[in-house]
């Protein structure tokens, strides 16, 4: 996996598609599966009660505090992985941006799941952008099609891929 920067998640897209986009990127950001948000709550839940029941094995005396913290980051992670690859999809997407078209990509994707999830032609697709605290639900909807996709992104100031996400929802909200 490439880094957070715009220019090496343009270069990162731009692999990815290959020739099948003579069009320039002009912008990408990393994006999730708006509904792998609860599944990451629930896995936070299930990792923390499990570590506090079990403890933390070979490490006696290890307080609960411990154990939760680590328990739900390590349930998080899986149950997100688990449903997201469930669902034909990375944790982390790129959304690149041309001219003509919006591009939802895989990363990281190992040889298990098809590089491109969706593509949407800009000129036909309805772009729906809510607010949510810090947080932005992108929803694409194709109006000569219905097909559509939900996407989770950050505009947070301590988040490493906010800056990408932000130039995406400013070039798709205009």
């Amino acid at each position: 996996m490439s880094g957070t920067s715009e220019s090496e998640l343009i270069q990162e897209a731009k692999a990815a598609l290959g020739e099948s986009e003579p069009d320039e990127i002009r912008v990408a950001g990393i994006f999730g599966l708006a509904n792998l948000v609860i599944t990451q709550v629930a896995g936070l839940a299930a990792g923390s009660a499990g570590a506090v029941a079990s403890g933390v094995p070979g490490l006696p005396g290890v307080d609960d505090a411990l154990a939760a913290g680590v328990g739900s980051g390590f349930g998080a992670f899986v149950a997100t992985k688990a449903a997201a690859e469930a669902q034909g999809v990375t944790v982390q997407l790129i959304v690149a941006i041309t001219d003509r078209t919006i591009h939802v990509l895989n990363r990281d994707t190992g040889g298990r799941l098809r590089t491109e999830v969706a593509s949407f032609a800009r000129a036909t697709t309805k772009v729906t952008i809510e607010k949510v605290g810090l947080s932005r639900h992108l929803s694409l909807t194709d109006t000569a099609t219905g097909d559509s996709i939900e996407l989770h992104g950050s505009v947070s100031w301590i988040s490493a891929q906010s800056k990408g996400d932000k130039l995406v929802l400013d070039l798709l909200g205009d």
